[in-house]
């Protein structure tokens, strides 16, 4: 499952993210659904807040995923967004929706989601980090 400039394995990585695109709907639909179940039924607070914010972070997973859709169709599928540079194999198969390359996430980048560089900033045309406990904390403020 090469990743090649050329374009031959793009069908096979759209099929791939496709699939993603799928399940995460079909996730992002569930939790919406059980979340407006909870709120309106009288559920505990507390649940209701845990789905929304589970609904939230597959938001974004779904979001991940288009915007890697985009760039198979755009022809940069498998490039760092940040300094051009072909994202590994492994990191791929691992995370297709990853945007940026080992060095660009640097080493906390087992931390952030694949949409976010370690040293970026929004001015590079990224976005704040997603992960689920980012955004559980998002609305307790």
């Amino acid at each position: 499952m090469r990743r090649e400039d050329d374009g031959r394995f793009a069908p096979r990585w759209r099929a791939i993210l496709e699939t993603r695109w799928r399940i995460r709907l079909q996730e992002v639909t569930e939790l919406s659904m059980a979340y407006h179940g909870a709120a309106s039924g009288g559920t505990d607070d507390r649940d209701a807040r845990r789905l929304l914010r589970r609904a939230v972070a597959a938001r974004q997973r779904l979001a991940d995923t288009e915007e890697a859709l985009g760039r198979v169709s755009a022809g940069v599928f498998g490039r760092c967004e940040q300094c051009g540079a072909p994202i590994t194999e492994t990191l791929l198969v691992a995370a297709p929706e990853s945007r940026y390359c080992a060095r660009c996430a640097g080493p906390a980048a087992g931390t952030l989601t694949a949409g976010t560089p370690a040293a970026s900033t929004p001015a590079a045309g990224t976005r704040a980090a997603s992960t689920p406990k980012a955004s559980a904390g998002a609305g307790r403020r």
